[in-house]
């Protein structure tokens, strides 16, 4: 069976989704970067809210910060922490614990699981507010200044409950002061400057959008109040709603900033995506296409620092509607079209504007190729969104969305355009949006002939 297969990025200029951060000290702005890294968590969330089912094996922190009040660095190798509130149920289920923001030992900050192989060392409960991180004594040095550190507990999920099927919600900046390389894999900024740090109120833009951009800016002030200068090294978004702390894009600063007593440092993110190759003239110039305006405003309406959380529906793109082990299983009361959701094809590949809400753009009334069995239609079968890949040696982080068509027609079909549909919002009453299009160059485009089977998709990939 022939396979077209084209990626759809995130992390990449001119490609997908972006993300821009502009530093600014005591109101002189410093210098703007370019962020390389969004995280595996934000794939992760991606992925599953186009599933609205089930994933394999996830991260889910919803314990919270905890602040950290006594650390025993033992003879035999071993080191003690306590929190200021309970880390876990009962059960003393945390697979994973992340130390950030102690200041004056050296080594200790990280994550640490009891999977050996996942970290160089491994932690295990001792009671709900203390925990031994195992043989990481030898590696620490220094005197814990007895006013920084937090801990977070983390565990591996193995079903997508339905009590928390939501992306997280509430974006915010943070900063922190360790400048060990990003690993797509982190959870955490090792170097957190929270205690001590007067973090103030984040401020969201609205969405600006012409035919080749869309962009918000999340904006966070940060102001020194521990007593000593602070030297910011990283940077990152995360999030946090109802006890879920999750990191979502972690940088160093290529200059670090010297943060002194009282003083204020800003952020100002600006997410952005761009339509690859933006032209008049698709067949002179090239494959062009992208993420839609439709799916920034939904990452819009997630990062808003006042985003509420509706029970069981948060945020479901809903791609894999009638995708089988993947897929999701509308109500008969909902009355949708399950092929209607998830890759869909096209005959015109009129170069990709970021406000594009249909394949096809020409023509309102037509949406790209129809589902059927007769002369110019194809049957779509199912939808499949595949395994999440987590790689840290490349730090690349990765699933595909794809579908099977097929020509049942008398008449061969030539594909110019591929689209991904999803719902936009956090509701069970579905309804079909342009999520992201790509027009492609005479050289991309593809037929399907009659009896033919063909399978289409995006790789939805992210780049650290």
């Amino acid at each position: 069976m022939k396979k077209i297969i084209t990626d759809l990025n995130i992390g990449r200029s001119n490609s997908g989704l972006d993300m821009f951060c502009d530093l600014t000290l005591n109101e002189q702005h410093l210098y703007r970067m370019k962020c390389e890294s969004f995280v595996a968590n934000l794939m992760k969330y991606i992925r599953l809210c186009m599933t609205g089912h089930r994933e394999p094996k996830y991260w889910n922190t919803q314990y919270g910060e905890r602040n950290i009040t006594a650390i025993n660095v033992k003879a035999d190798g071993d080191v003690d922490i306590t929190v200021d509130n309970w880390i876990d149920y009962n059960g003393g289920n945390v697979q994973m614990l992340c130390i950030q923001g102690v200041h004056g030992l050296e080594g200790l900050n990280g994550q640490f699981s009891i999977h050996e192989g996942e970290t160089p060392y491994i932690h295990q409960r001792i009671s709900r507010y203390n925990w031994r991180i195992k043989g990481i004594a030898p590696s620490v040095t220094g005197e814990w200044d007895g006013a920084s550190g937090i801990g977070i507990g983390s565990y591996h999920k193995t079903e997508w409950w339905d009590s928390y099927q939501r992306m997280p919600l509430r974006w915010f900046p943070i900063i922190g002061t360790d400048d060990r390389p990003v690993k797509a894999s982190d959870l955490c900024l090792p170097g957190y400057f929270k205690r001590g740090c007067n973090q103030g109120n984040v401020s969201l833009s609205s969405v600006l959008t012409d035919q080749k951009s869309s962009k918000f800016t999340i904006s966070r002030p940060f102001t020194n109040e521990s007593g000593v200068v602070k030297q910011i090294a990283e940077i990152g978004l995360k999030s946090a709603l109802y006890g879920n702390d999750m990191l979502m894009a972690r940088d160093i600063l290529g200059s670090p900033v010297n943060l002194d007593h009282a003083s204020t440092l800003s952020l100002d993110y600006e997410i952005l995506s761009e339509i690859e190759n933006f032209n008049q003239d698709t067949d002179l110039n090239g494959s062009n296409g992208g993420w839609t305006e439709q799916f920034m405003h939904a990452l819009h309406r997630c990062a808003n620092p006042n985003a509420s959380h509706t029970y069981g529906v948060e945020w479901n793109l809903a791609c894999g509607l009638g995708g089988g082990g993947t897929g999701i299983s509308p109500g008969t009361s909902t009355n949708v079209h399950s092929w209607q959701f998830g890759v869909r094809l096209g005959e015109d590949n009129k170069f990709v504007s970021m406000t594009d809400t249909n394949l096809t753009p020409d023509d309102n009334n037509k949406h790209g190729i129809s589902h059927g069995y007769e002369d110019g239609a194809l049957v779509h079968h199912g939808m499949h969104i595949g395994d999440l890949v987590i790689d840290d040696v490349v730090n690349e982080v990765y699933f595909p969305v794809e579908r099977i068509f097929e020509n049942r027609g008398a008449n061969p079909i030539t594909v110019r355009e591929i689209g991904l549909y999803g719902n936009r919002t956090n509701s069970n009453a579905y309804s079909p949006r342009l999520l992201a299009r790509r027009a492609l160059a005479e050289v991309d485009q593809f037929t399907i002939q009659p009896g033919e089977s063909v399978k289409v998709g995006f790789n939805c990939k992210a780049v650290v």
